[in-house]
C-alpha cells in the first residue's frame, strides 16, 4: 500500500479520460487570442528562452468552487517540452520554484498567526486571506548569456477565485517593479520576445506602449492541457481562432466603474450600478473611448475577408447570409459578428449591440463559407420602465458586419413585443451616466429594408402563481416537507460513499420511510471539483486520502485549529484501499467563450455529462454566467464575457450537451447580477430595470428559454435590496412566468444562515421567505435551516403550501434520474 501513489501516465487513464483530455487540450487551443505578432510566431527557433511566474506554475483555473483535481496538468514548460522546444532557461525557473515554495511558506505563517487561539472553521476561514501567486525573480545579465538563443517568453500570471475580489494594485491588476524590470530587460536583450497572459481576467498591459513585444497572446487559464495547448498554436500546428469576449482597456481609469466597483465604491454593502447598459464595448463604442483590444478581437496566421450578400427579413427575424473566404496562406478559423445600432430614442442606446455571430469550420487557402446570422427581433428591442414592455422604437436599425453598415432596417411606429410588469424597483435614485447625441451617419446606398409587416403579435405575459405536484408530495407530512426543502448537509453518507468532495446533496432523511433517494450536486465550472484521492476502510467507510494532492487542493482551509480538525478526518492510504476521482480539468469558461464555438461547447457539456455518469453526479453546479463588468471580479474566469447573448449562448450550449445524458442536468448561476465578491452575501448590487433587463438577466433568459436547464441557482446578493433567494419577482415574475422556466430554484450555500458578528447588515436571505419566493431548495442544509421552517410553519409565517410546491419541484430533479424508484404508494 505504501507505494500505491505513483506518477500519473497515458497508459493508467481510462477511455473516457483519455478523450476528455484530447477535447480539452482541442477546447483551449480554440480560445487562445493572439493579441499582437510581428511575424515572430509561429515560433521559428527550437531553443527558447522561458521566464515568468505562469512558466513552470501555470495557473490552469481558478480556486474555490472552479477548481477541480484532475490527475496533471500540463504547465507552459511542459507543453513546449512535449513539443520539441529548448528550454533555455531552466535555473532561472529553478531559483523560481525555491522562491515560489519560500513565499509560500511566509504565507503559512502568517496565517497560522491570524487564526491563532480560533476554533469555529467559518471563524478561520474569515480571518484567512487569499495566498497572491508570486510575480517572479529578476532576470539577469548571466540568465540571457546562458540561454545563447534569439527567442524569450515570458509568462504574466495571476490567480483569482471565489470569495475575493481583485484589486486595482501592483502584483495583481497592475505589473509589480520586477515584472516591469523583467519585460524591459528581456525586450532589450533578446531579438524576439513574446510575452503570454496567465490570468483568469485582464491585466494592464500599458508596457506595451513602451516596449517591443514581438507577439502578445491571451492564454487565461487552459486546464489540465493548456501547455500542449499553447504550444500547438505558437508552433502553428494549430492556428489561433480565438476573439476576446471582453474588451481590454488602455487604461483602468477608462473604465465607467473604475471608482465605483466592489471596495473601491466607499460603500461594502451597496454595488452602484451607475454605468448603466453601457458595460464593456457598449460603453467604449458609445462614448467614443477607445479600448487597447476590443471585444471580438483576435490575430490569426493567415487572412480572411467577410462580406454580406444578403439581408432578408422574416416574421419575428432578420437573416444576414455573410460569405467568409480565407485569403491567406494557411488553414484557419474564423469568427465574424453581426452588430445593431438601434434607434437612439428619449431614453438613449447604445452605439452598437451584438446581434448575432457565427464561426466557420476550418477553412483551406482560397476556401470560402457562408454563414447564416439569424437576428430575432428580440434582440434588437429595448426594454422602456414606463410601458414596462420590450419595444421595438420606431425609427432606423443599422445591421453592421463588423464596423460595416451593410444595412438599414426601418419602422414607421413603435411595437411592442412583450408586454410585461416591473420587477425589482430601485430603493433610490439610480445616477446614471448619460450617453452623448449620436452622430449623424451617412447610409446612402444601403439596402433599406421595412420591419413593418415582420413584426409579431404582442406577447402578454400571464402573471399568475405556478404550481407544482407530485403525487408523493401530495401526501406527505409538514416535518417531511421541511426536510426536503433543506439539503442532506456536506458531509452525509451518500458523500462518503460517492462522488466524495461534491458540494452537497439533497436530503437522505426520506428514504427508508418514502424511498426518496438524494441526489448528488457537485461544484464547479470547469469540471466536477471532487476529491482526487479516496481511502476505502476496511468497515466498507471511506475517507479522504491524508496525500499530498488532497492536502494541496485543499490548504486554504488548513490553518490552526481547523487544518488539524480536517487533517484528522482523513485517511491514511495504508490503512485501506486507495481509489482515484479524477475528473477533467477543461479551460475556463471565458477561454471556452473566446472560442465562440456553440458545437465545440456542447462537445464539452457531453463529456461532463459522460463523467457525471461515471461519478454518480446527478446535477453539474454550472455554469456560471454573470457578466464582466468590472476585470477586478474575482471570478471573471467562471462568467463568459461582457456580453449577455454571448453569456446566454454559451451557457446553453454547454447545458444542452450536459443534458443529452438522461438523468443529468445543470444549475445555471448566480442569478442574478451577482457581479463581485465583496460582501456578497449582504451586497445590494443597485440598478435600474432597464439595465438589470437588457444587461444582467438577458443572458440567463436565452440560456433558459434555448436549453431548458434543469436547475436555477439563487445568488447571494441582493437586487434593489431583496435577496435574490427571497426575490419573488425574480424567481417567479421573470424566471417563470415569462420565460417559462419549469425546473427547480436552489440556494447558492450557505446564503441563507445567521448574521456573522462583524457585519452590521443581515449577512443572508431569510430561510422563512424562500418557499413563498419559489426557492425551491435550500443549500446545503443545516440543522437551524430546518428549524427555522419548523418555526415558521408553526407561526404561520410559512405556508405548507408552498413547501408542497417546493417539494414536488425537487421530487422532479430526483426522478429526472431514470434509475431512481420513488414509493408513490401510500405509507402503511
Amino acid at each position: 500500500m505504501a507505494n500505491i501513489i505513483k506518477a500519473p501516465t497515458a497508459a493508467a487513464a481510462g477511455a473516457l479520460e483519455l478523450r476528455n483530455r484530447a477535447l480539452a487540450r482541442k477546447a483551449a487551443a480554440a480560445g487562445f487570442v493572439l493579441l499582437q505578432n510581428d511575424g515572430t510566431l509561429p515560433l521559428k527557433d527550437a531553443r527558447v528562452a522561458l521566464y515568468g511566474a505562469g512558466a513552470r506554475m501555470t495557473v490552469k483555473g481558478g480556486t474555490g468552487s472552479g477548481a477541480v483535481r484532475e490527475r496533471f496538468s500540463v504547465t507552459i514548460e511542459e507543453g513546449l517540452k512535449n513539443a520539441g522546444y529548448d528550454i533555455a532557461t531552466t535555473p532561472w525557473l529553478d531559483r523560481f520554484d525555491r522562491f515560489y515554495a519560500d513565499t509560500y511558506e511566509a504565507y503559512r505563517q502568517e496565517q497560522e498567526e491570524r487564526v491563532k487561539g480560533l476554533r469555529e472553521f467559518y471563524q478561520i476561514l474569515n480571518k484567512v486571506t487569499p495566498f497572491r501567486h508570486p510575480t517572479g525573480i529578476p532576470v539577469t545579465e548571466e540568465d540571457v548569456s546562458a540561454s545563447a538563443c534569439d527567442t524569450a517568453i515570458y509568462v504574466l500570471a495571476r490567480q483569482a477565485g471565489e470569495g475575493n475580489d481583485r484589486t486595482d494594485e501592483q502584483g495583481d491588476y497592475r505589473l509589480d517593479d520586477v515584472e516591469r524590470e523583467n519585460l524591459e530587460f528581456c525586450a532589450a536583450h533578446y531579438k524576439n520576445f513574446v510575452v503570454i497572459v496567465n490570468c483568469g481576467g485582464v491585466l494592464d498591459v500599458s508596457f506595451l506602449d513602451t516596449l517591443h513585444v514581438s507577439a502578445l497572446v491571451y492564454f487565461a487559464q487552459g486546464g489540465e492541457e493548456g501547455g500542449n495547448a499553447l504550444a500547438d498554436v505558437l508552433s502553428g500546428k494549430v492556428n489561433f481562432s480565438g476573439k476576446l469576449a471582453t474588451s481590454w482597456a488602455y487604461r483602468f481609469e477608462d473604465l465607467p466603474s473604475n471608482s465605483t466597483y466592489s471596495y473601491l465604491g466607499g460603500d461594502r454593502y451597496n454595488q452602484e450600478y451607475n454605468e448603466g447598459i453601457y458595460v464593456g464595448y457598449r460603453f467604449f463604442d458609445t462614448f467614443g473611448v477607445a479600448p487597447r483590444y476590443r471585444f471580438g478581437y483576435g490575430l490569426s496566421y493567415t487572412r480572411f475577408d467577410a462580406a454580406a450578400e444578403l439581408v432578408s427579413v422574416e416574421r419575428g427575424a432578420v437573416t444576414m447570409q455573410v460569405r467568409v473566404t480565407n485569403c491567406g496562406d494557411v488553414s484557419g478559423r474564423e469568427t465574424v459578428f453581426a452588430y445593431a445600432s438601434v434607434p437612439f430614442g428619449t431614453a438613449g442606446a447604445e452605439k452598437n449591440r451584438l446581434a448575432a455571430f457565427a464561426k466557420t469550420g476550418e477553412l483551406c487557402p482560397g476556401a470560402e463559407q457562408t454563414l447564416a446570422l439569424r437576428i430575432p427581433l428580440r434582440q434588437l428591442s429595448c426594454y422602456d420602465e414606463a410601458k414596462a414592455a420590450w419595444v421595438l422604437r420606431a425609427g432606423e436599425y443599422v445591421l453592421r458586419l463588423g464596423e460595416d453598415a451593410v444595412a438599414v432596417l426601418t419602422l414607421a411606429e413603435e411595437r411592442v413585443l412583450e408586454q410585461c410588469v416591473n420587477v425589482c424597483p430601485p430603493q433610490h435614485e439610480i445616477q446614471e451616466i448619460t450617453p452623448p447625441a449620436r452622430a449623424a451617419e451617412a447610409l446612402d446606398g444601403l439596402p433599406r429594408i421595412a420591419l413593418d409587416g415582420a413584426v409579431p403579435e404582442t406577447l402578454v405575459h400571464s402573471y399568475d402563481t405556478p404550481g407544482a405536484s407530485d403525487p408523493l408530495s401530495d401526501r406527505m407530512t409538514e416535518e417531511q416537507l421541511i426536510t426536503l426543502a433543506v439539503g442532506g448537509g456536506t458531509s452525509n453518507r451518500s458523500l462518503q460513499v460517492e462522488a466524495m468532495g461534491a458540494s452537497g446533496t439533497t436530503s437522505p432523511a426520506l428514504y427508508e420511510a418514502l424511498g426518496v433517494p438524494n441526489v448528488i450536486l457537485s461544484d464547479g465550472p470547469a469540471g466536477l471539483n471532487l476529491t482526487s484521492h479516496v481511502v476505502e476502510l476496511p468497515d466498507g467507510s471511506t475517507k479522504a486520502a491524508r496525500v499530498p494532492e488532497n492536502l494541496a487542493a485543499y490548504r486554504r482551509y488548513f490553518f490552526g485549529f481547523a487544518g488539524m480538525a480536517l487533517k484528522s478526518q482523513m485517511a491514511d492510504p495504508k490503512d485501506g484501499v486507495l481509489h482515484y476521482q479524477y475528473a477533467t480539468a477543461w479551460p475556463c469558461s471565458q477561454l471556452l467563450a473566446q472560442s465562440f464555438d456553440e458545437a465545440l461547447l456542447e462537445e464539452v457539456g457531453d463529456a461532463v455529462g459522460a463523467e457525471m455518469e461515471t461519478f454518480g453526479v446527478t446535477v453539474w453546479l454550472a455554469p456560471g454566467m454573470n457578466i464582466h463588468r468590472n476585470p477586478l471580479c474575482g471570478r471573471t474566469f467562471e462568467y463568459y464575457s461582457e456580453d449577455p447573448l454571448v453569456s446566454g449562448k454559451m451557457a446553453g450550449a454547454i447545458v444542452r450537451g450536459v443534458q443529452k445524458h438522461p438523468g443529468k442536468g445543470m444549475s445555471v448561476k448566480h442569478f442574478a447580477a451577482n457581479n463581485c465578491e465583496l460582501e456578497r452575501n449582504a451586497s445590494s448590487s443597485n440598478l435600474t430595470e432597464r439595465t438589470l433587463r437588457e444587461l444582467y438577466l438577458r443572458g440567463f433568459e436565452i440560456a433558459v428559454r434555448e436549453s431548458a436547464p434543469m436547475t436555477v441557482m439563487a445568488a447571494y446578493n441582493k437586487v434593489n435590496g431583496v435577496y435574490c433567494t427571497n426575490n419573488y419577482d425574480l424567481l417567479v415574475r421573470v424566471l417563470r412566468n415569462e420565460w417559462g422556466f419549469e425546473g427547480m430554484v436552489m440556494s447558492d450555500w450557505d446564503s441563507m444562515k445567521a448574521t456573522r458578528e462583524d457585519c452590521t447588515v443581515p449577512l443572508t436571505g431569510d430561510v422563512q421567505k424562500a418557499p413563498a419566493a419559489q426557492c425551491d431548495l435550500i443549500m446545503p442544509g443545516r440543522p437551524d435551516q430546518l428549524e427555522a421552517l419548523r418555526k415558521g410553519v408553526a407561526d404561520g409565517s410559512v405556508r405548507v403550501d408552498d413547501l408542497r410546491r417546493s417539494a414536488a419541484r425537487v421530487l422532479w430533479m430526483v426522478r429526472q434520474n431514470t434509475v431512481l424508484a420513488i414509493n408513490d404508494e401510500p405509507t402503511r
